[in-house]
């Protein structure tokens, strides 16, 4: 059965951007996930977990939620009363 008309990559669409890494360390936190290819880490010698490449795992990698630490002031002390009278 051949293939609907339109169905693939349309001719000039690439799968593959280059970044460099110092524009990565800007947008991305230090224990960001990254997917790479798995030839691209087995050239260059990186060791991960093997992840299935599908919209659902790529689009959860896409939305890692960013979680900020803030210091809040030190307030005065508070005084609390307790009333008994029940």
């Amino acid at each position: 059965m051949p293939r609907k008309k339109g169905s693939g990559r349309t001719k000039g669409a690439v799968s593959f951007v280059a970044v460099t890494l110092g524009e990565l360390n800007r947008v991305l936190r230090e224990g960001a996930t990254v997917l790479v290819s798995r030839r691209y880490a087995e050239q260059v010698g990186l060791a991960g977990t093997p992840t299935g490449a599908s919209a659902k795992n790529i689009q959860a990698f896409g939305t890692q939620i960013e979680v900020a630490e803030t210091q809040l002031e030190e307030e005065g002390q508070v005084q609390i009363q307790v009333n008994t009278d029940w």
